[in-house]
């Protein structure tokens, strides 16, 4: 099984948790649109996802699918500024967020905002490139076992760096799997508790750079520190 681990990028908050209404049948709202293929045509058939902005996260958030002419649409919107994502695995697209999209792309994701007196917010989404994966096996360099929690950072510039943590309910039965900017420079920076950061990561950090949409699978030997 492979998990994708939203990142969040350091520059920017969490938004504060709590929950929000993205739909309800009192709401009138309509968010609708295009999906644009890199040739600006429409594409069929691909999953997007409505994501409210500025708010915290206790619902499920609603997904919808391309017609047959690349439309999407989305009824009984609340109130709020939004986004909408492809999120189709399939695709080539398994995670989505605003701040996946801002350390994947380097730009802010289109938005549109449904008041009451704004109901109806057209949006296109344009396709972006198929993010890059990275597939991490840890182990330890001396037993050769796995290692269960490890502090991940990425960084593409100074503004454009994420950090995740790996618990070991995560990593117990999972491999790690990182998006990547694509055909980007990428450093990454790998440590764990009672073990020495990464020797290939010193320093800057190990420079990866993965084609759009492609899968890179590496193993990170980790030596623990001798007490």
């Amino acid at each position: 099984m492979k998990l994708f681990l939203v990142i969040v990028p350091l520059l920017f908050a969490l938004p504060a948790s709590g929950q929000h209404n993205i739909q309800d049948p009192t709401c009138k709202g309509v968010i609708h649109g295009v999906v644009l293929g890199h040739d600006r045509q429409p594409v069929k058939g691909i999953n997007v996802v409505l994501y409210p902005l500025g708010v915290g996260l206790g619902v499920v958030l609603p997904h919808a699918k391309t017609d047959q002419q690349g439309e999407y649409r989305f009824e009984q919107v609340c109130s709020g500024r939004f986004s909408v994502f492809v999120k189709d695995n399939e695709a080539g697209y398994p995670q989505s967020s605003p701040y996946m999209y801002q350390f994947l792309y380097g730009r802010l994701a289109p938005e549109v905002k449904i008041t009451d007196t704004i109901l109806d917010a057209p949006l296109a989404v344009d396709l972006p490139p198929k993010p890059a994966q990275l597939q991490l096996h840890l182990i330890n360099s001396r037993t050769k076992e796995k290692i269960m929690t490890a502090d991940i950072e990425a960084k593409v510039s100074r503004k454009r760096s994420v950090k995740v943590h790996s618990g070991a309910s995560i990593l117990a039965d999972t491999e790690l799997v990182f998006l990547l900017p694509p055909d980007q420079d990428v450093f990454l920076h790998i440590t764990s508790k009672g073990f020495h950061a990464w020797k290939e990561s010193v320093g800057r950090g190990k420079l990866f750079r993965v084609p759009s949409g492609e899968l890179l699978t590496i193993q990170v030997e980790l030596d623990p520190i001798q007490n």
